[in-house]
């Protein structure tokens, strides 16, 4: 089998079992959060070897494959978890769903290359949780007798902003980056009893802030032009400032990622190409003894699209699936099944990038915009 039918073979094979894997109830976007039109759309398989923007926050040594200035921003949907609470009133158990929830700014940035190199800028949000759950008949282990009803609305969100810098040198790209993160957080919990006795009255809020690093490298090897390798390592970032919610949390997980992407040339007469990419991170543990203790958890993503080439530039289309495990008593398993296509037109000048998730459990797909223009001629 030749080296395109080989790689068609792949392609077809991971679609079709993206289709059957079975998706959990209870989503984990605190510490994974998807960005991204383009990305998004591939589940975040080339996330550790892009060339763009959002090379800033996901590896910056793809900065140094830049050759000219670009600003992107994405909007995108924060999916929702409602949850039902049973059992105990004090330590519940949960059932989630996910809604579609609002939308927002979720990603902004620029590129300027310089002699050197290529200096990048960029505003992400890169971790997101709000979890409205409600329980009745819930029960009291002091009181036996006693039946309690429960509503709770817990809001967490991080945000990145972060300076970085990537150079090419041959065959490999390397990049750093200083990262100011900002974590907000909110809790609001009221429990009754059938006599309208309240046993729970809490409604506590803050935001805290700290200052972490990125660094990173891709590669391409010597006989293999075709395929890049991505590394990068997220320092952990200590919190301060949390003051009413210091209980809750800490620190923001150190994070280690790589990935492999590769290329397929002269597809249907030579317009064509296709781009696949395997992407995996893990979230090193933290916040120990803290309410939103994060455990080892893993993030991974398998990603296709296929480039569409006509007269007035290409059309790429998408498709990928993503998991992320259980990070945690409070957070669980998201599966979801990317797809989406873009325009591209022949200068080059901008970009246009649509992407969704469809996630188990989740009765509408989480939807992404990604828009880039150059800056100048």
């Amino acid at each position: 089998m030749n080296k395109q039918a080989w790689m068609r073979s792949i392609a077809v094979s991971a679609t079709m079992t993206m289709a059957v894997v079975a998706a959990a109830d209870v989503p984990d976007l605190f510490s994974a959060f998807e960005m991204g039109g383009r990305a998004l759309g591939m589940g975040g398989g080339i996330y550790s070897n892009s060339s763009d923007v959002s090379s800033t926050y996901w590896n910056p040594a793809g900065l140094g494959a830049i050759r000219s200035s670009f600003a992107e921003i994405n909007f995108r949907n924060k999916p929702n978890a409602n949850s039902s609470l049973s059992g105990r009133f004090d330590d519940p158990e949960r059932s989630s769903t996910m809604a579609f929830g609002g939308s927002s700014v979720t990603f902004a940035g620029f590129v300027l290359p310089l002699a050197g190199g290529t200096l990048g800028f960029s505003y992400a949000t890169g971790g997101y949780t709000r979890d409205f759950g409600t329980g009745n008949n819930l029960t009291n282990p002091d009181n036996p007798g006693q039946t309690i009803t429960k509503n709770e609305l817990l809001r967490a969100q991080t945000d990145f902003f972060t300076i970085a810098f990537g150079k090419n040198n041959g065959r490999v790209n390397f990049g750093g980056g200083l990262i100011f993160a900002q974590q907000s957080i909110s809790n609001r919990v009221l429990s009754v009893d059938q006599n309208n006795t309240v046993l729970e009255d809490v409604d506590v809020s803050g935001r805290g802030w700290g200052i972490g690093g990125i660094i990173g490298v891709q590669f391409t090897p010597q006989d293999a032009g075709n395929v890049q390798f991505g590394l990068s390592f997220r320092s952990e970032i200590k919190l301060n400032g949390l003051d009413e919610v210091d209980s809750y949390a800490s620190a923001i997980p150190a994070r280690i990622q790589g990935g492999v992407a590769w290329r397929v040339d002269n597809l249907r007469g030579g317009r064509d190409y296709l781009i696949g990419g395997v992407d995996g991170m893990y979230f090193l543990p933290a916040n120990s003894g803290k309410i939103l203790k994060r455990e080892g958890q893993v993030s991974g993503g398998i990603g296709f699209e296929y480039n569409w080439g006509q007269s007035f530039g290409y059309v790429p289309v998408r498709i990928g699936f993503r998991i992320t495990d259980k990070g945690g008593d409070n957070f669980g398993t998201r599966d979801v099944l990317t797809f989406g296509l873009g325009y591209r037109p022949t200068k080059e000048d901008f970009t246009i990038d649509l992407g969704f998730a469809a996630a188990s459990g989740q009765s509408r797909p989480d939807v992404a915009l990604s828009m880039s223009f150059a800056l100048g001629k």
